[in-house]
């Protein structure tokens, strides 16, 4: 099984909806955090970047229909995961988490996570 956490609403189709990393650093960027709320928030991808591999977005020709979704067995990435969404849903901002067991072709994978084109639906 696969997670995969989103900004927006149950009603919303997940195709279009980003990613909470991206959703947190855009609001980081705005000013809109307390500068408590944008120290955690680095701290948090400290983290990331240290237990995380980096999947090379930025040298493939992957796209940007391309997108990760962590291994259901990537316990504290995911828990750190969940405090990030936490912070974004004191800011007003709805956070999903989605769940597939195949959630497309994967492009890229470690012991943590893949990277996957999502299926297109006709």
């Amino acid at each position: 099984m696969f997670v995969r956490f989103v900004v927006g609403t149950d009603r919303e189709n997940h195709r279009w909806l980003t990613g909470i990393i991206t959703e947190a650093r855009l609001l980081r960027d705005g000013g809109q955090l307390a500068p408590y709320q944008a120290a955690w928030l680095e701290d948090a991808y400290a983290w990331l970047n240290a237990h995380l591999p980096c999947p090379p977005f930025s040298t493939s020709n992957w796209g940007p229909e391309a997108v990760s979704w962590f291994k259901d067995t990537a316990e504290p990435s995911i828990k750190k995961m969940w405090e990030i969404a936490v912070l974004l849903e004191e800011h007003g901002t709805a956070v999903r988490l989605l769940r597939s067991k195949n959630p497309g072709k994967i492009i890229y994978e470690d012991d943590f996570q893949i990277v996957v084109r999502e299926w297109k639906r006709l």
